[in-house]
């Protein structure tokens, strides 16, 4: 690790995985790289933070956080006070993301308060988890934590207990995306997800799913509500319609989805980690993909809506983000911070689990897709708030924030 300026902020992140708090934490290190210097701390795993920040040049530190046995704990906690005695002058913001390294900033600034003297303890949260009233945690985020920062209105209205208002703020993810589509006559596009299957087609209505096959992510339902929708042109007819679902086996794999719903298709194909669904009958074909894919960008401008039907958790909503700013109109369920992010978009959300009214959101967009001209409205909208809202100048106020006394 070597590092040409004296370090301002110092980046602490416990979790193992590369997440939506791990996304969050990286976009604002991203935004705050341009004001000071940033030591990011997390461990090398899945993450894969090391060659994120490497790409941003923005300098990492190896730390074994998260598997809080006795040894790392010891280890992480030496090097915190290294980092503290080392750039003591210049170090004024310390940002942790998960409870692990709250806790070890706290347990520091009991024992070595000197050491934090001018130093600004930030906690930025961005878990669906509640935090329960109890003397501890009111302590550690009304007495011992300088400023607390919450993903979500959602996710301030899960603390237990009173935080002075003038010690929080509510900072929604935010990121600059590259993509920028936005032609009411765009020419036909298509993407192979394998040579052996049929392209994803522009043409098509088409819809897109991203995230982890997950039974919380409402996968199952989707599909029902994706079959038995009627999706009609002006005369009666089906419409091509195409819904993709790209993402990673977790608690879920995309094989289980095929083999469930293989029967009520009624014809497919299936390649390693990629797999196709049709039915003639129903002028409806489906694609599912677990493995990563190049230029995601260009199939999110792509497609005419993005679909989020979760069915708990999405406090941060990343990907809404990401298809607001390539300017995807997103029909999503009510979980989470997800009515918050689409509160301009009322019209297409609908209740976590509601098939029928899901249904009823796909056929209400199959309508607005055959009226190209009101659809077009509403990419333009799409795009306008994804980034007015929910692009990096957003964290424009941060400072302000977390210098007010």
């Amino acid at each position: 690790m070597s590092l040409n300026n004296k370090i301002q902020h110092l980046f602490l992140n416990s979790n193992p995985w590369f997440s939506a708090v791990t996304d969050y934490s990286l976009q604002l290190a991203i935004y705050l790289s341009q004001q000071g210097c940033i030591l990011y701390c997390s461990e090398v795993g899945s993450t894969a933070m090391d060659q994120k920040c490497k790409e941003h040049n923005i300098p990492f530190a190896n730390v074994p956080i998260h598997n809080q046995n006795l040894f790392n704990f010891f280890i992480s906690f030496i090097f915190l006070h290294r980092q503290l005695i080392k750039y003591k002058k210049s170090l004024k913001y310390i940002w942790v993301f998960e409870g692990r390294e709250h806790s070890l900033c706290a347990l520091s600034k009991i024992l070595f308060p000197f050491l934090w003297r001018n130093k600004i303890l930030i906690r930025v949260r961005g878990q669906a988890q509640g935090i329960s009233s109890n003397l501890f945690s009111k302590i550690l985020y009304n007495k011992i934590t300088n400023k607390i920062i919450f993903a979500a209105d959602c996710v301030k209205n899960r603390v237990k207990f009173d935080i002075p208002k003038d010690k929080m703020m509510i900072q929604y993810y935010s990121k600059d995306f590259v993509q920028n589509i936005l032609s009411s006559q765009k020419k036909c596009e298509e993407i192979f997800i394998d040579t052996d299957f049929p392209p994803i087609k522009s043409d098509n209505l088409l819809y897109l799913v991203i995230g982890r096959f997950d039974k919380v992510k409402g996968h199952d339902y989707l599909i029902d509500a994706f079959l038995q929708a009627d999706l009609n042109n002006k005369e009666g007819n089906k419409i091509k319609s195409q819904l993709v679902f790209l993402g990673y086996n977790a608690n879920l794999s995309a094989e289980m989805l095929y083999d469930k719903y293989f029967e009520r298709f009624g014809d497919g194909k299936c390649i390693k980690n990629k797999y196709y669904l049709k039915s003639d009958k129903l002028n409806k074909e489906l694609f599912i993909v677990s493995e990563k894919i190049p230029n995601i960008d260009i199939i999110i401008s792509m497609v005419h809506f993005g679909i989020i039907p979760s069915l708990d958790s999405e406090v941060i909503c990343r990907v809404g983000v990401e298809f607001l700013q390539c300017g995807t109109p997103v029909i999503s369920s009510n979980a989470g911070a997800l009515p918050e992010v689409f509160s301009d978009f009322k019209e297409l959300i609908f209740p976590v689990g509601d098939t029928k009214l899901l249904q009823h959101r796909l056929e209400s967009s199959s309508k607005l897709f055959l009226d190209k001209e009101d659809y077009f409205e509403k990419r333009k909208k799409a795009k306008k708030i994804g980034v007015e809202k929910y692009s990096l100048k957003n964290y424009d106020n941060l400072f302000e924030f977390v210098n007010r006394n």
